[in-house]
């Protein structure tokens, strides 16, 4: 049975319910604030497949989210010419470019909603909200909508918030109009066997928010790079040694059993170098960083002793496709605070994701 140092706890707020004060506040303080990073001043950049004129893809980054300046020029505006025959590839998009990867927790949209122009009556209606995974867009997944083609259907509304359900890291968003709310389609022909439409209405876009966390780089898997099936990755693989006899190689799993053995050891024995050996220096969860990592279990080792954590039902799951495995189980608590040597005792689930890095595989977060 696998232990694991409480101090990688510490930023599980969500998981932890502890019955003393103290201990509380260690392990349940909040995130820290996210930062919109679809902003110029924050080094983000748009680019459109189409303006309306007078509306720019850069009116979307500018930190501006009223609509009462819609006619002097504020927010991005396109056609629907789409529509006039139904084709999807012909659907104009706005996409930003962000200055850097980023952890993103949610994405604001903002279109049109004042007085002169409700949304109701003229804000974007249907859409898709997609990032750049490496190779296409895909549809980001907030877990909004039901239909898998769309971010939102049928929206009325000024803002809507897309809260992120699972990691996503990227550095380019793109959101891609459907219809609006003043959309009216007036058949004018055939052209072969499909209709074509007159279309009158127009996507207005006031703002586009990005918010999360700057994103650590994560190192692609050797065995990726040296071109290795992805099925052989979860099995041993045998490697020839100096001596001539066949050595298995460890798989990912053993690999980070290992690594939650080396962090029992450390918290074990008090060994501030060896339990943050187990995390990456490019850990950053909820906003904080390896530094704050260490300086709180710097803390912790001073306030609590007597400590032990056992976990139960460990299941580790490798994602070849963004290099990382998820480490998920229970886990039991064990402490005394050195003040009055009482013990104590709590538990819960918890989540750890892992990378590899330098030749091992590290924590680069905690949910």
């Amino acid at each position: 049975m696998l232990r694991i140092c409480i101090l990688c706890l510490t930023l599980l707020a969500s998981v932890i319910g502890c019955q003393s004060q103290t201990l509380q506040e260690h392990l349940l303080e909040p995130p820290l604030p996210l930062t919109n990073f679809a902003l110029s001043q924050n080094g983000a950049t748009a680019e459109a497949s189409q303006s309306v004129p007078n509306h720019r893809a850069g009116e979307i980054i500018d930190g501006d989210t009223t609509s009462e300046t819609w006619d002097d020029g504020s927010g991005w505006g396109s056609s629907l010419e789409h529509l006039r025959t139904s084709d999807l590839n012909k659907r104009p998009y706005i996409s930003v470019t962000l200055a850097k990867p980023i952890d993103i927790r949610k994405i604001v949209m903002w279109t049109i909603d004042s007085e002169e122009y409700p949304a109701p009556q003229f804000g974007l209606k249907d859409y898709r909200i997609e990032y750049w995974h490496g190779t296409g867009w895909g549809l980001i997944p907030s877990g909004d909508t039901k239909d898998k083609q769309y971010t939102a259907r049928n929206n009325t509304k000024g803002k809507r918030i897309h809260e992120i359900r699972q990691r996503l890291i990227a550095s380019k968003i793109r959101l891609v109009p459907v219809s609006s709310n003043d959309t009216v389609r007036n058949y004018q022909h055939m052209a072969g066997k499909r209709p074509v439409y007159e279309v009158d209405g127009i996507a207005r876009v006031m703002e586009l928010e990005v918010w999360g966390y700057a994103a650590p780089e994560v190192h692609t898997l050797k065995q990726i790079a040296q071109g290795i099936p992805p099925e052989a990755v979860a099995h041993s693989v045998l490697v020839e040694t100096p001596e001539g006899k066949e050595q298995a190689e460890p798989t990912i799993k053993e690999i980070i059993e290992r690594v939650l053995n080396q962090y029992e050891l450390g918290y074990d024995m008090a060994d501030l170098v060896q339990v943050m050996s187990c995390f990456s220096e490019t850990y950053l969860s909820n906003g904080r960083t390896y530094q704050d990592v260490k300086t709180k279990a710097s803390h912790f080792f001073e306030a609590y002793h007597q400590i032990d954590m056992t976990l139960t039902d460990i299941d580790i799951h490798p994602n070849i496709a963004d290099d990382t495995a998820i480490v998920t189980g229970g886990y039991t608590l064990q402490y005394s605070p050195k003040a009055n040597g009482k013990v104590e005792q709590t538990s819960g689930k918890l989540t750890l994701v892992f990378a590899n890095e330098a030749e091992t595989w590290r924590i680069i977060r905690a949910e």
